[in-house]
């Protein structure tokens, strides 16, 4: 319906076949240097395509008549009411009530098809260019809804074909998103590509305009590693770093390159920086870099100014996550460069959050006796023996007078002061504390993220002592009101899912497995597709989660399940439509009261950062590849 009507009635009816033949015996010669004056011109096509043959052009005819007349001669045609073809904008031109049109259209685009269609008729002068650029960064993420980000890489890459093809300007905005697009789908080529324009931009570029870019590019290897620990990840290093790479090209500039020139810099822009640097250097480690790592951490050494805990705690991020890689002798090395900076001591460690993990590094262990300083060793001291007691359940009297001693006196009035003269363990091997459920919230949060499926089987044996217990908990949505009260009513694993190998209730191997545990793996849904990249999770089981909007009514049962995320350590509320029973595989149900993954938290629990996540999860039994005894 949108066509030409000279495209579907030719003044002549049908091809003249001797015209026809007469053309194409022109067009053969295309093969011959000496006769090339007898190709046809693009406008010569067209017009042949309209009308069937070619007049010859004369002397005192220049494309550009050539031009006006086949305008003339299409836009008489048009049916009312339809909009020309892209192609027929190209030809035209857009003219200004069409711009605004089309410049509309980018505000509420949220499909790949439909921005397809906007760029092929906006795009194709300098302000159209800088129209749609200004729009991009809110066009992905509108369309983040409806495609996957490898769909939403590829048709990015074509509109940077199409800008580049038609030499209009390309800001370095646009290329730093397509940049975090490669960086979410690992694609060192599409990275290489927008790397190559960002920093041949005629702006100057700021190592904060990789943020992004770096964060984006560490969380998705770090996740990839999670869920594929011999994922091979030398490509990427080669890209950012040059390393392993065997066909590198003299005066490629690597992403490496560009950040340590700016290392040079002031202090001040350094620590503007200073989550860039941070996550940079976490990204090195976890890739195996070498001698670039090793570089950059002596010139982030002589940069850093170690002021404030924030700042230290960066340090302490880099020796974390070259100790998760199993990278302990370089996070050893990274902690004794730490503590001779801070004279002999590696202040504010204890108030780091990943603290028990460092500690749970044998090697670093034995590291941190020499170096961390009498003040924080005795920190550190109690910190663990704090850790050792909740977990047993022995509560002590808090120590407000320094003659009163913190861990031998017992709190008057506790279950266990008929222990007081007694041994902490009794004939059968339970504690004092056995009821204690401080031993389960210190065990999630000491073991909660552990690789060892052993570990993760202590919990779960809490879980049982537990059962039948309730214990509020609050949610971060609480302030917006309309939310009802919530309870954990702890349990092992009261979901299963159907056609399990091994069901949890019929396990009597010994042997802790992904399903005796009970772990979930949930993926992103895209239009009912099951995503291999994005922000998937990976819980344990805790128990129901029970719901009261009047303080007289009973408590109901409210579909969640409550799930410990065995990456990032957080509790949360998962929605499968029951709190108990057995459930099929895949997407999950639709009609989520409070979203579908609920972040909830023990009342003594500091609230965390607000985090978004997708509207749609695959459900499925987690085959947890990152467990591995111990």
């Amino acid at each position: 319906m949108g066509t030409p009507m000279r495209l579907i009635q030719r003044s002549h009816g049908q091809w003249n076949r001797s015209k026809r033949n007469k053309w194409s015996r022109n067009v053969t010669t295309v093969a011959n240097p000496h006769k090339l004056f007898l190709d046809p011109s693009p406008l010569e096509l067209l017009q042949a395509t309209l009308l069937g043959s070619v007049t010859s052009k004369t002397k005192c005819q220049t494309d550009a008549d050539r031009n006006r007349q086949i305008l003339d001669l299409i836009e008489p045609q048009w049916q009312g009411g339809y909009l020309p073809p892209p192609l027929w904008h190209a030809l035209k031109g857009v003219s200004s009530t069409g711009f605004k049109e089309a410049e509309g259209r980018l505000k509420s685009i949220t499909t790949i098809s439909s921005l397809k269609d906007v760029t092929e008729r906006l795009v194709i002068d300098v302000d159209g260019a800088r129209s749609l650029q200004s729009q991009l960064p809110g066009i992905i993420s509108r369309c983040r809804g409806q495609h996957s980000s490898a769909e939403l890489l590829s048709v990015f890459g074509d509109i940077i074909v199409r800008l580049q093809r038609l030499k209009l300007p390309i800001n370095s905005d646009t290329y730093g998103l397509g940049m975090e697009l490669a960086a979410e789908n690992l694609s060192s080529v599409a990275f290489h590509r927008f790397f190559t324009g960002f920093i041949r931009s005629p702006k100057g570029i700021q190592i904060s305009h990789l943020h992004n870019v770096i964060q984006i590019l560490y969380e998705t290897v770090r996740q990839e590693l999670f869920e594929s620990p011999h994922y091979d990840t030398t490509h990427i290093l080669a890209e950012i770093t040059g390393e392993y790479d065997a066909f590198s090209e003299n005066g490629n500039i690597r992403l490496h390159d560009f950040l340590y020139s700016k290392l040079g810099g002031s202090q001040d822009d350094f620590h503007a920086d200073l989550a860039t640097w941070t996550n940079y250097l976490c990204l090195l480690s976890i890739l195996q870099s070498r001698e670039p790592l090793i570089s950059s951490w002596k010139a982030f050494m002589k940069s850093f100014r170690s002021e404030t805990s924030s700042n230290l705690h960066s340090m302490y991020s880099v020796v974390l996550a070259l100790s998760r890689v199993g990278r302990s002798e370089t996070a050893a090395k990274f902690l004794e460069d730490i503590s001779i900076r801070n004279g002999d001591s590696l202040p504010s460690l204890t108030e780091f959050p990943h603290v028990r993990e460092i500690l749970n590094d044998s090697v670093l262990c034995q590291v941190l006796v020499d170096i961390v300083g009498n003040h924080e060793y005795e920190a550190l001291l109690e910190l663990a023996v704090g850790d050792i007691e909740r977990r047993l359940g022995l509560q002590w009297v808090t120590a407000q007078q320094s003659e009163i001693g913190a861990h031998s006196s017992i709190t008057p009035g506790s279950l266990w002061t008929s222990f007081e003269h007694q041994p902490l363990f009794t004939i059968d091997g339970d504690c004092a504390g056995y009821d204690n459920p401080s031993r389960l919230f210190s065990e999630l949060e000491v073991s909660g993220c552990s690789r060892s499926p052993d570990q993760l089987g202590q919990i779960a044996e809490l879980l049982h002592e537990h059962d039948g217990s309730g214990f509020e908990v609050t949610s971060h949505n609480h302030s917006t009101g309309g939310i009802p009260r919530f309870k954990w009513c702890p349990q092992h694993s009261p979901i299963e899912f159907s056609h399990s190998q091994l069901p949890v209730s019929s396990d009597r191997t010994g042997k802790w497995t992904p399903t005796s545990l009970g772990l979930i793996w949930a993926r992103p849904l895209i239009n009912g597709i099951v995503q291999e990249r994005g922000k998937s999770f990976h819980f344990m089981q805790l128990g129901s989660l029970d719901m009261q909007y009047n303080p007289n009514e009973r408590w109901q049962p409210s579909g969640y399940i409550v799930v410990w995320d065995r990456q990032f350590g957080h509790m949360n509320a998962l929605f499968v439509g029951t709190d108990h029973g057995v459930i099929d595989r895949g997407p999950m149900p639709s009609n989520a009261p409070f979203g579908t993954i609920l972040r909830i938290r023990l009342p003594h629990i500091p609230d965390s950062e607000h985090w978004s996540s997708a509207d749609h999860f695959h459900l499925d039994l987690d085959p947890s590849l990152d467990l591995y005894s111990r």
